[in-house]
């Protein structure tokens, strides 16, 4: 726990603390469930400890993923319910095992994906998204084409995790926003606020804002990671012209 504290740096320590009492503030004023808030907390520390590369993150992922299936279900998002319990919820425990098999540490490192696996992903995440809008018809589920867009992004971004790959932080940002969209456009519609729903929508506010830093931190890693490997092989010819 000391190693993990240590990685955090001391705003990022109050972003955290005050984002978390801001969540749970408004569950109560709303007087939102306890699964609101147990999901709002875990998804929190979730994204807040992957974005500082983590393992531990995965942990409170899989807490989260789980509540969000059952805050799904209670409050009729159909697409986000299939979506979680078949792909969010495998991926997860795909990276649980990768992470803590193949590295030491409470951190791990970033990796970078071939240009053939990525034209692969993509071909393939877009027939799944395709695939995924008409069983959600199926469902009579509201914001159809916003879902399958979510869907895309939530494919992308959990997939690029398991492969530890900075760009899922572009996918979880996509992900942010078009979750914030159908969490929203309810009250729209209806011309009320529901108060339920408020936590929320902040919830997703700060997982948005700790995705970017996520991503800052580790494009930033990859970005050393390449010049130590860059420097490596120069040193290595060096020392073979030598």
């Amino acid at each position: 726990m000391i190693d993990i504290a240590k990685k955090f740096k001391w705003y990022e320590i109050i972003y955290l603390t005050l984002g978390l009492i801001a969540v749970v503030a408004l569950s109560i004023i709303a007087k939102s469930s306890a699964i609101t808030i147990s999901y709002s907390i875990f998804g929190v520390l979730y994204v807040g400890a992957i974005a500082k590369q983590l393992k531990i993150g995965l942990i409170f992922g899989l807490l989260q993923a789980t509540l969000y299936i059952v805050q799904s279900a209670l409050y009729n998002n159909w697409g986000e319910f299939i979506l979680n319990i078949a792909v969010v919820l495998p991926l997860i425990v795909l990276s649980i095992v990768g992470w803590f098999r193949k590295s030491s540490g409470v951190t791990v490192t970033s990796k970078k994906l071939s240009r053939n696996e990525w034209i692969i992903l993509t071909i393939i995440n877009l027939a799944v998204s395709v695939a995924f809008y008409f069983v959600l018809a199926l469902f009579d589920t509201p914001n159809l084409l916003l879902a399958s867009i979510s869907a895309f992004f939530t494919i992308l971004a959990h997939y690029l995790m398991v492969r530890k790959s900075p760009f899922m932080f572009v996918g979880f940002i996509g992900v942010n926003i078009t979750t914030f969209l159908i969490w929203l456009l309810p009250i729209i519609e209806v011309q009320a606020l529901n108060f339920e729903t408020v936590p929320m929508l902040a919830t997703i506010v700060v997982y948005l804002i700790s995705n970017i830093f996520g991503a800052i931190n580790w494009f930033k890693d990859a970005s050393k990671k390449q010049k130590e490997q860059e420097s490596q092989t120069e040193n290595l010819t060096d020392m073979q012209d030598k």
